[in-house]
């Protein structure tokens, strides 16, 4: 496998180790080597499992003095995400950038294309994309694109001439009808379901349009259609996006959030397709990687359909996780879940994925271009906001920060309101969409305001991605859940759920088991064990059968301390302990 070498960038960390490994998710690779040196150099996989951000690029960085974003201002400022000099800790230190649609588009948001193949006016040019991929390389961040298959803008040059020929009467079958889902008959609409739209000109056609009559459906068993999507695939990899997001990936096929053999059927193609051909761009004799494009589902569903779409071997946005106050790594920060419940709830999430498929990455966020505003669910409590990062960012798979998310970003309600301008605090700030109404200010600051204060969001979001970084088996590895007895000894979680039974709650079983979550990960023969504490009391853990582990790391979202002897883990609120076995250490 490909390897980087990096150096340590927190002195505050105690050395870590070196072994040889065997991939859960992410492929082969060789040892880490990590020092609390500065100066000192370790290594890390160039493989999938990567520290994503989301970015609405008109709303990020204005690159041309119109006062909207575009591809060239993203890549000007690429050295606020990764300057491409890991012993720095001015830059937040991510490798993988999900960039929402960027092709031609009659919208703002752009989620209805008219060209696959051109980059929208307002974002630039294909030479600015090609500097973009060029200053990404030099920083070893992938890109990922969104990549919008369940139907296109209704400007797009297909659904003009389906259009037409509806119009004239001809059949549904027809070169272009046949390319979407369109019915001759009321009656036609009714049997299928969906949401169908009346044809203008016409007096019985109706077309499939479920998101908005902008944006039609498209026919994706149609072969001519998966033929333009290969060539799609094709242009875009080898122009150097090393994979993609996909909207809407129920819908593809069906006209609900279901998983179907048709569209299970659809997904595997494409996913095989972009495979085959990231292969032949990007594959090496004997590099380890079992999968060259990860590609990523919108499968805003729950978590059994979620998962069932991982037989398709795409991964998929892990939705029971994110997305509410209420539920996942939000809820076991507000108090609504036990810690103990989410861990072993996402230990099951990742044995499920991985019985589908073997290389499964799960791909986990708290808020992104849909939801409200990460810092909202969290009452804009600093400290909130930074235990929240903890858990999804030190959790197995890969994290996907949503632009802002890292300075206590806020914006509800419409989706406008949820893509605000990024708050750069200074000259290159942008103007927000156009149709944004609201009426919250950015309480928490900007990144001038937060990039050189110790305890600021921006510098927690630094310090774990770092963190991350130098663990790879946080990422790579195998998740084991811990949990407390009546006693309060830990152990494994499944331990202590075969004892309480299937209706049992965590909670009940020891006070610990509702502020503390630990967890174990193992990759390749490395391990790591974790421990949050997001309880408003210091606690005291005994971590009987531990002895053999030694403090390497830890993260204070609000001071206090963290120290560990003689099987006695002793933590402040907010804070995050990080465990190596002494054996793994470097002498």
């Amino acid at each position: 496998m490909k390897l980087k070498k990096i150096a340590a960038v927190v002195s505050a960390f105690a050395a870590a180790t070196t072994a040889p490994l065997c991939a859960v998710g992410c492929g082969d690779g060789e040892a880490v080597n990590a020092t609390p040196k500065n100066t000192d150099e370790y290594i890390i996989p160039q493989d999938y499992c990567r520290t994503y951000y989301e970015v609405f690029v008109r709303s990020f960085a204005d690159g041309n003095g119109d006062g909207i974003g575009d591809l060239r201002g993203l890549a000007d400022n690429l050295d606020y995400l990764n300057d491409g000099d890991d012993s720095t800790m001015t830059d937040l230190g991510i490798n993988g950038i999900w960039m929402m649609p960027i092709n031609m588009s009659p919208s703002y948001h752009k989620y209805d294309v008219t060209d696959y193949y051109q980059i929208d006016d307002e974002y630039g040019t294909m030479e600015d994309f090609d500097y973009l991929v060029e200053e990404c390389n030099k920083r070893d961040i992938w890109l990922q694109m969104d990549l919008v298959l369940n139907h296109t803008s209704n400007q797009h040059p297909w659904f003009l001439e389906a259009v037409k020929e509806a119009q004239a009467g001809n059949p549904v079958d027809s070169k272009f009808m046949s390319r979407y889902e369109f019915v001759a008959s009321a009656e036609d609409k009714a049997t299928k379901g969906g949401t169908w739209r009346k044809v203008p000109g016409t007096a019985d056609y109706w077309y499939l349009g479920n998101f908005s009559e902008s944006m039609p459906d498209l026919n994706l068993s149609n072969r001519a259609v998966r033929a333009e999507i290969e060539k799609i695939v094709d242009f875009w990899l080898g122009k150097g996006i090393r994979s993609f997001r996909l909207d809407a990936v129920p819908w593809a096929c069906a006209n609900t959030t279901a998983y179907t053999e048709e569209n299970a059927e659809f997904w595997t193609w494409f996913n095989e397709y972009c495979n085959q051909k990231g292969a032949e761009l990007f594959g090496k004799e004997d590099d380890g990687i079992n999968a060259y494009c990860y590609n990523v589902g919108e499968v805003w569903a729950n978590d059994s359909t979620v998962k069932a779409f991982f037989g398709t071997k795409m991964s998929n946005f892990n939705y029971g996780f994110g997305d509410s106050h209420k539920n996942g790594f939000a809820g076991y920060v507000n108090d609504w879940k036990a810690g103990a419940t989410i861990t072993e709830s996402l230990e099951q999430m990742q044995n499920d994925v991985l019985a589908l498929d073997e290389n499964a990455i799960l791909s986990n966020f708290l808020s992104n271009h849909d939801n409200d505003r990460s810092a909202e669910s969290f009452d804009m409590d600093k400290s909130l906001i930074k235990m929240g990062a903890a858990i999804y960012l030190l959790s197995p798979g890969n994290p996907y920060i949503y632009y802002g998310e890292e300075i206590g970003a806020v914006g509800s309600g419409r989706d406008e309101n949820k893509r605000l301008a990024f708050n750069w605090g200074d000259k290159r700030n942008v103007k927000s969409p156009i149709d944004a109404d609201y009426e919250g200010k950015q309480k928490l600051g900007s990144v001038k305001s937060q990039k050189n204060v110790a305890d600021s969001i921006l510098t927690y979001y630094r310090n774990a991605i770092k963190l991350r970084n130098r663990f790879p088996e946080i990422g790579r590895g195998r998740m084991t859940a811990y949990a407390f007895n009546s006693d309060g000894v830990i152990k494994k979680a499944s331990e202590i759920r075969a004892e309480i039974g299937s209706s049992g709650a965590f909670s009940e079983v020891n006070r610990l088991n509702k502020p503390i979550a630990a967890y174990s990960l193992e990759w390749n023969g490395r391990k790591v064990f974790i421990v949050h504490n997001v309880g408003a009391s210091s606690a005291s853990l005994n971590l009987s059968g531990f002895s053999d582990y030694q403090l390497v790391a830890s993260l204070k979202a609000k001071g206090g301390s963290v120290s560990f002897k003689n099987e006695s883990l002793n933590m402040s609120s907010g804070t995050v302990a990080v465990l190596k076995p002494k054996t793994e250490l470097i002498k």
